[in-house]
């Protein structure tokens, strides 16, 4: 096999996606410019609204349905929804949303919230931050979450279930774990838009509250910081209005100015951000789908490689992130495999490079608790981020599969 032509393959490429959507969103700008609304304006209610229908959609409804169709069945489900009705409060970014959410649950100060190791920083922070002590346990070999019993203590009062690299964890364990424990259910969806489990449910719809990023790099991403916190109890949903925004009281989503009921914070999407998402969740499902298609060409390329594992690309996921783990001959060589792609041109990442217990502002912080983590930890030491999006062509990942067989010649020298 002749060494690959090098090539340049972006990791995310945000300009080609404007690209596509620039007269739209430019428009849709000017819009909002020109009403001047751009605080707690229409745009902001409309998206709360759309983004409220799709996440709470009928499970039976055809998640390959085309954008046209979809955005068709958005629009019938606002009109025939009142404002009181919209279950998703608009804020500022992905880490309010947790805190709002876990704000809104008003439990107990001091009380226990579980977290898989391996996921972001901002989930213990968030929880830390809202006056909760995180308990931060292991992940499974594959770096799916399961809840164990032997996670609870007597001061456990909620679970966050996090949808990691947009797979739709089993909320079906996750319901049965929280009614059995008496818990609140937080989902984190952050990396999940659109994701269905596998009774076909929107991840963000089955939980007692969830949080979504809309930070631009998503799958739904904004021009900027955004996210949004969605609840099925309305009781909820308007107290994460109430926090984001000072602690005033909202009635038909209209705040009442100065009729502050509660301390809050000012966490609040604004009317740009909102109009832009608006405009790209028309495009959410299509992407969401090529982004699987991509999956499973990897799928197909890289399989037969003994020094990877990779994951199952017929999974419940809507593949923010495709993640593989170097094994075998390849265990203790990820960063040589991750400069070797470098070096062809391929940009890639590490989400995350150190497991939650790992991290000396957790390890050392009081309120934090921490079980043993051995699955997270040797994971992050090994575990590569490949590019994936709809700016992605099946022949980039041919190419990657190229350069990853090139690899393979410096593990055994003899091919």
């Amino acid at each position: 096999m002749q060494t690959p032509h090098k090539q340049k393959v972006a990791f995310l490429d945000l300009k080609a996606q404007f690209s596509d959507i620039q007269k739209e969103v430019l428009q849709g700008v000017q819009e909002v410019c020109e009403s001047a609304e751009f605080v707690l304006g229409s745009e902001t209610n409309t998206f709360e609204q759309a983004f409220s229908a799709y996440i709470f959609q009928d499970p039976e409804s055809n998640s390959d349905s085309a954008s046209a169709d979809l955005e068709q069945a958005l629009i019938q489900r606002i009109f025939t929804q009142s404002a009181e009705s919209t279950k998703c409060v608009g804020v500022g970014n992905g880490t309010d949303a947790l805190e709002i959410a876990i704000t809104a649950l008003e439990l107990e100060p001091k009380s226990e919230i579980i977290i898989p190791a391996n996921t972001y920083f901002a989930c213990a922070e968030a929880v830390l931050n809202a006056g909760m002590k995180p308990v931060i346990v292991d992940c499974e070999e594959d770096g799916s979450f399961c809840p164990k019993d032997s996670m609870v203590s007597a001061r456990t009062r909620a679970i966050l279930c996090v949808h990691l690299y947009g797979a739709a964890q089993n909320l079906s364990a996750f319901e049965e774990f929280a009614t059995t424990h008496n818990l609140r259910l937080i989902e984190d969806c952050a990396q999940a838009h659109g994701a269905r489990d596998e009774l076909g449910r929107m991840a963000g719809s089955v939980g007692d509250v969830a949080c979504f990023s809309f930070y631009p790099g998503k799958n739904l991403g904004c021009y900027g910081d955004g996210g949004a916190v969605l609840s099925k109890h309305p009781e909820i949903v308007q107290k994460a209005r109430e926090i984001a925004n000072h602690g005033q009281k909202f009635s038909n989503l209209i705040c009442e100015k100065n009729n502050h009921i509660r301390l809050g914070r000012n966490s609040r999407l604004d009317s740009i951000q909102a109009k832009i998402l608006h405009i790209k969740l028309e495009s959410l499902e299509r992407h969401n789908a090529h982004r699987a298609r991509c999956a499973r060409v990897y799928g197909n390329e890289l399989s037969h490689l003994d020094f990877l594992k990779i994951p199952d690309v017929f999974s419940q996921s809507v593949w923010h992130l495709f993640v593989i783990e170097c094994c075998g001959a390849a265990s203790q060589k990820r960063d040589s495999l991750l400069e070797f792609l470098k070096e062809y041109g391929i940009e890639c990442g590490v989400h995350y490079p150190y497991a939650l217990s790992e991290i000396p502002a957790l390890a050392n912080h009081p309120d934090v608790i921490i079980h043993e983590s051995p699955n997270a930890q040797s994971r992050a030491r090994r575990i590569i981020s490949l590019p994936i999006g709809e700016h992605l062509d099946f022949s980039q990942i041919e190419y990657i599969a190229q350069v990853m067989k090139e690899f393979a010649k410096t593990l055994q020298p003899d091919l």
